[in-house]
């Protein structure tokens, strides 16, 4: 098996770890938290978010969990599409829902996760730098660029 082969997988564990702790953590707090398998698999004919938390008063939060050692990245639409057509669907059934991007990250000896709502931005890009050395975290919306331009 190569050096790249492996790196995939233990980023693919971490990964799926962050999804089981944010599920727990909502768990713990008293809200209902359902984690879907193999989301981002591309295996389903339907939108399957990675987690999706109930809270009280019909609130549905649909989270899309991205985890990375990068120090900037940058999340376009397709990163969040799922997530928006779920709530979508729910809101048509009477739910109110937010749509969340958690991020976390992972380096040597540091970790920061963060979360970032995308409702209002579905169509936008997101651009999120960390300062790992004075653990700043810095985020801003950009509108898309159309493919005409």
């Amino acid at each position: 098996m190569g050096k790249g082969k492996v790196k995939t997988r233990t980023a693919l564990r971490s990964g799926i770890r962050f999804e089981q702790v944010m599920a727990r953590e909502a768990w713990n707090k008293g809200f209902f938290a359902m984690r879907s398998t193999g989301s981002g698999s591309g295996t389903s004919a339907y939108p399957r978010p990675d987690l999706l938390i109930f809270r009280p008063g019909g609130i549905i939060d649909v989270v899309q969990a991205k985890t990375t050692r990068k120090s900037k990245i940058r999340f376009g639409p397709p990163t969040w599409e799922s997530e928006v057509r779920v709530a979508r669907r729910l809101r048509a059934l009477g739910f109110k829902t937010r749509v969340w991007l958690a991020l976390k990250f992972v380096r040597p000896g540091k970790t920061r996760e963060a979360l970032i709502r995308v409702d209002g931005h579905e169509q936008d890009v997101l651009i999120v730098s960390y300062d790992y050395k004075r653990n700043i975290l810095h985020y801003r919306w950009e509108e898309a660029r159309s493919r005409e331009e």
